[in-house]
């Protein structure tokens, strides 16, 4: 799923770079936007077709772990934004501060 979907993400990052005026990581996303739509047609027809058609009962499968992978990463989106628009941390607990050594 991550190879997927991780070309739309590259893009956004390399937008946000771009931006900010470093250029070294908008070349960086750049150069994936590219290489990871590459992956993405090679896990959907060497992969996953590969998988469906000498396994056609798993499609099913196929498409409740995509779903719940989506889920997840929804959810997981939600607290990590929410927490941090409420300025608060997004962790449960919060951690304990390393003491700084010289």
């Amino acid at each position: 799923m991550v190879e997927i979907t991780s070309s739309p993400g590259s893009r956004r990052l390399a937008r946000a770079l771009a931006r900010l005026g470093c250029e070294a990581g908008v070349a960086f996303y750049e150069e994936h936007v590219e290489a990871d739509a590459v992956h993405e047609q090679l896990v959907r027809r060497g992969i996953v077709a590969d998988l469906l058609a000498r396994e056609p009962e798993l499609a099913a499968d196929v498409v409740f772990g995509l779903r719940a992978a989506t889920l997840v990463e929804d959810r997981l989106a939600d607290q990590l934004l929410g927490a941090w628009d409420a300025g608060r941390s997004s962790l449960l607990a919060p951690l304990a501060v390393a003491p700084i050594s010289a």
